[in-house]
């Protein structure tokens, strides 16, 4: 009786569970007594099971942790990085260069063999022309996951690094197993076409023409490399082929007209056959006409004025956007007053392009009245943009001939407008400007700006270097030895092997009495590659006269032509000539130089050091 009773009071009899159920229940209470009654009248058999099956679930647990715990870590941090991967992309997409290639480490860093964040890194670095990129594709191989776009990426890679050997050998490798592609072709060219491999090129386009007769881009590619073979039977059938293109009334016809009209030397009847072509072709727009008047007047200058009449002629009722292009030209041959002929003021004030061209023409016709007017009008206000305004306003204000502090301030505003737009062509426009007219400390400050919003725009090397070059020459015209040394360090740092930014930076560190030791080191290595070269020479011997040794740096001046030297540096030849007892030979090369020469103030010093000697 006692075993049949209910010793569970909080359990109703009536209600049993589903029968299904009931075996698993029942099971589970002989392993787990719900209550102490029913752990007391466990049997000892179910509690030595019972502790096996706990024992025997937490060591399972146990060992799959051990054994899973860092694939699913892991498997964790991949997933971490893909999501960075897609954040790098999407910020390179938005323009954030810097923000993105910083975000592309992240993901790398936190998942090494993520197959993403590996190739991002590889494209990045290759688009940096950074030697990392190579490490990147190597990590690829060995996880034999390459594609053929990998495969691409890394000749370019290898192009970009300069080692167009290697680039070649990889190419051919790649072609070998690779179906010729359009991307493959471009790569093709990019490659074998700047070495003198132009016969291997040849062949592969040509080889791809012919397998792909119905691809005329690949025709206008081979067509071109005919071209720059250097071969006349090449070029030849290359100019029949692109005659045969555009002659075609498609896009792909309008692009080989455009390309004919780039070529360096036609024959007057290849000249001929392109301007009527571009004037009559059905997808040719108002560019293109205006091109065909430029050749037109090329051929024959002595027929300019009738082709510009009659171009007027037929432009007098066009609208805004379409007297753009002809406006510009108009202005580019210096026919200002056809410019106020074809386009009304009022129609000038509400288009931005017409009005740029339409102030220039009045600058050059001298209509300043009528300049001025304009540049203060609310209306051209709306149309220009703010540095625009500013500009011609400073402009205005040098050709008026206005007092120099209202010209520097008007420069100024258009410097600030400038640097708010972030526009890095404006600021270097705004530089040359000021430095043309004697303001070097603004151009100083715009060509800093320019160099910062160049980088923040991930603009081309070529517009910083030029920003870079420009800060230098500001920096010598105001004397400012520290932020040339400033400014050259930073070109360095930027283009390592740009001879022009070392040797400033050598030269002026010297001068300045810094880092004399290695700065000695690099100027005789310099000095080794090119051992005729004035500057090197001179640089070694500051570099040994700030070292006190007077007789090595006299002997590195021997045999050096001051010609090319500034007055600055043939001052600093004449004190290091001096201090080796070369007094006379001194003072006659002091003499040459203008007391009001330009020169650094550490210039100035060795000038009157040799001066005042006795």
């Amino acid at each position: 009786m006692l075993w049949n009773q209910n010793i569970d009071p909080n359990k109703d009899p009536n209600k049993r569970p589903f029968i299904l159920w009931r075996p698993v229940i029942t099971l589970w209470e002989w392993l787990v007594p719900p209550t102490v009654a029913h752990r007391d009248r466990q049997s000892p058999l179910a509690r030595w099971i019972a502790a096996f099956v706990i024992l025997s679930i937490c060591t399972t647990l146990l060992i799959l942790g051990i054994i899973y715990a860092r694939p699913l870590k892991n498997s964790y941090k991949g997933m971490r990085a893909e999501s960075k991967v897609k954040e790098a992309r999407q910020m390179m997409e938005n323009g954030q260069g810097v923000n993105a290639i910083v975000k592309a480490q992240e993901a790398y860093s936190m998942a090494p063999e993520n197959e993403d964040a590996i190739r991002l890194n590889f494209e990045y670095f290759t688009l940096m022309k950074r030697d990392t990129a190579l490490y990147f594709y190597d990590k690829l191989k060995k996880l034999d996951v390459l594609t053929p776009a990998d495969e691409q990426l890394h000749v370019r890679s290898l192009m970009n690094l300069g080692k167009p050997k290697e680039a070649s050998a990889a190419l051919e490798q790649l072609m070998r197993v690779e179906q010729p592609s359009e991307a493959l072709m471009r790569l093709a060219e990019e490659v074998w076409g700047r070495r003198d491999q132009n016969k291997m090129l040849l062949n592969v386009l040509h080889n791809y023409t012919l397998d792909h007769p119905d691809d005329k881009e690949g025709l206008l590619r081979f067509a071109k490399v005919q071209l720059s073979s250097g071969n006349p039977s090449e070029a030849g059938l290359a100019m029949e082929t692109l005659w045969k293109l555009a002659a075609q009334d498609d896009a792909l016809g309008l692009l080989t007209l455009e390309f004919i009209s780039s070529l360096p030397s036609l024959t007057p009847a290849d000249t001929e056959k392109l301007i009527q072509r571009l004037k009559t072709h059905p997808k040719a727009d108002d560019r293109h006409y205006v091109l065909a008047l430029k050749l037109e007047v090329q051929q024959s200058p002595g027929r300019k004025k009738e082709i510009v009449m009659a171009a007027t002629a037929k432009y007098r009722d066009k609208k805004r956007d379409q007297l753009l292009p002809f406006i510009r030209w108009l202005v580019e041959e210096g026919e200002f007053r056809q410019v106020l002929a074809v386009l009304p003021e009022d129609d000038a004030k509400a288009h931005q392009g017409l009005l740029e061209n339409y102030l220039n023409a009045l600058t050059m016709l001298q209509r300043f009245s009528d300049l001025e007017r304009l540049v203060n009008d609310p209306k051209v206000a709306d149309v220009l943009d703010p540095t625009t305004v500013a500009m011609f306003r400073a402009h205005l204000a040098y050709i008026l001939n206005k007092p120099s502090e209202e010209l520097r301030s008007k420069l100024i505003a258009a410097k600030d407008a400038a640097q708010l737009n972030g526009r890095y062509p404006s600021l270097l426009q705004i530089a040359k400007y000021g430095e043309d007219r004697g303001h070097f400390d603004i151009a100083e400050d715009a060509y800093r700006l320019a160099i910062k919003a160049a980088q923040r725009a991930s603009a081309s090397p070529r517009i910083e270097r030029e920003a870079f070059t420009g800060l230098i020459k500001s920096c010598l015209a105001n004397r400012n030895t520290e932020a040339l040394i400033q400014a050259a360090q930073e070109a360095v740092t930027r283009w390592p092997d740009d001879t022009n930014f070392v040797e400033t930076y050598l030269y002026v560190s010297l001068l300045a009495g810094k880092n004399i030791e290695l700065s000695l080191r690099n100027a005789v290595n310099l000095l080794k590659i090119q051992p005729a070269d004035n500057q090197r020479k001179l640089t070694v011997a500051l570099a040994r006269w700030r070292l006190q040794d007077n007789q090595q740096a006299v002997q590195s001046i021997q045999y050096i032509d001051l010609n090319p030297l500034t007055e600055g540096q043939r001052a600093v030849f004449a004190a290091i000539a001096s201090s080796g007892g070369f007094r006379d030979e001194a003072k006659g090369v002091i003499k040459a130089i203008s007391p009001q020469a330009s020169m650094l103030p550490e210039e100035r010093r060795c000038f009157d050091r040799v001066l005042e000697s006795k």
